[in-house]
């Protein structure tokens, strides 16, 4: 079966976009901090909940944060639990060979960090119900992701472009807006790294461009206006037994 002229055509804009990718891989990896989840978590505020080992039951009076930092946090690692669904439409997307490969890859380790802080952070301190927490991530993540552009190179990447700059914005205002000091310095290093992202991502559309400058990703004002993030769980945030 032969391609589509579509298929032909961002075959073609992949390979050409190569070396660019390569050069992208290459300031991103020279600017990305190497940091560790466990040093952002205050562990020493943590102590054994109900269940098996006989703890404390959670109840709203434990948590520091306001209703809307709660929410915030909440719907923040609910869109990073995704991740399954995310790296497999960027590799759909890019493929996973030669250095497309190693930036999907590298992308999706640095953004399985946020999920793995997030979690451990609320757990430890209390901010939320980690029961209502965990029900909906099961809930989350039964309803998977589908990418809206399918295989589009260029929707795709002018999706993620978007969406990377939106996730930077969230973490840093929900960090702000938190009154926890530990949890702004987590959510500002989070935010870091979606900064990175997103400008790989910009800087490869603008490549793409240049290299088709008559093609128009028609979509991107959707795109634009449209989320991966799941809707509040307030339930999360403010069940209590």
């Amino acid at each position: 079966m032969s391609e589509s002229p579509e298929k032909k055509f961002q075959h073609g804009l992949v390979h050409e976009l190569e070396q660019v990718v390569e050069k992208e891989l290459d300031r991103h990896l020279s600017m990305a901090k190497e940091w560790f989840p466990h040093q952002y978590v205050p562990w020493s505020e943590g102590r054994d909940y109900d269940g098996p080992l006989g703890g404390e039951e959670w109840s709203l009076e434990q948590s520091k944060l306001s209703q809307e930092a709660r929410e915030s946090l909440i719907v923040n690692l609910l869109t990073e639990d995704n991740l399954p669904g995310y790296h497999n439409a960027i590799a759909t997307v890019y493929g996973q060979e030669g250095a497309w490969g190693t930036w999907v890859n590298r992308w999706t380790a640095e953004e399985n960090r946020h999920g793995i802080v997030l979690r451990d952070y609320l757990t430890v301190t209390r901010a939320v119900d980690p029961i209502a927490l965990e029900r909906a991530r099961m809930n989350h993540m039964e309803h998977g992701y589908a990418a809206t552009h399918g295989d589009s190179f260029l929707h795709g990447t002018a999706y993620v472009s978007f969406q990377e700059l939106a996730t930077r914005v969230s973490h840093r205002n929900t960090g702000k807006a938190s009154g926890d000091p530990i949890c702004e310095q987590m959510m500002a290093r989070i935010a870091a790294d979606e900064n990175l992202h997103m400008i790989f991502y910009r800087n490869l559309l603008g490549a793409a461009l240049e290299i088709a400058p008559n093609e128009r990703c028609a979509r991107t004002p959707t795109s634009s206006r449209r989320s991966r993030c799941p809707a509040p769980a307030s339930t999360a945030s403010s069940r209590s037994p």
